[in-house]
């Protein structure tokens, strides 16, 4: 008898089309919706990991890695992603990222990354409650 191999957990990622926050208002630009992470050398502990966690990026000597809190989830692979993450994380634009789904047997995970232009930094709590043309946007909070 065949034992069932364990799916992949998956959920939905809603990608917010306007991202506020440090009163700055952004717009998305691009976004990738299934990014494979290169697995590191030790797996992390599935057991604290849940998708829609957020992921945050750590740029060392031109290698990215994805991060859950202080846990290295995997290392960021293709040219353009690791230009555009350290691009925006030299330039303070800020990046929605979260875990879209992972297999803990074979230690994949897979992330969805989503990058902004700023186009208000001076956009304060009075601003936003009169901007009208949020009510036809995706908004995300950081």
């Amino acid at each position: 008898m065949e034992i069932p191999q364990s799916p992949v957990t998956e959920r939905s990622i809603e990608i917010p089309t306007v991202y506020i926050g440090n009163c700055m208002k952004s717009r998305l630009i691009e976004k990738f919706e299934d990014i494979k992470l290169k697995c590191p050398e030790s797996l992390p502990d599935f057991s604290k990991i849940d998708c829609c966690d957020n992921v945050d990026f750590v740029v060392q000597d031109g290698v990215v890695s994805a991060k859950h809190f202080n846990e290295t989830l995997g290392f960021v692979i293709g040219e353009h992603l690791v230009s555009e993450i350290s691009k925006s994380l030299e330039q303070k634009r800020p990046i929605f990222s979260q875990i879209l789904g992972y297999d803990d047997k074979t230690g994949e995970i897979h992330i969805v990354i989503a990058f902004y232009k700023i186009i208000n930094y001076d956009y304060d709590q009075y601003t936003e409650d009169r901007d009208a043309s949020l009510e036809f946007e995706t908004v995300g909070y950081y």
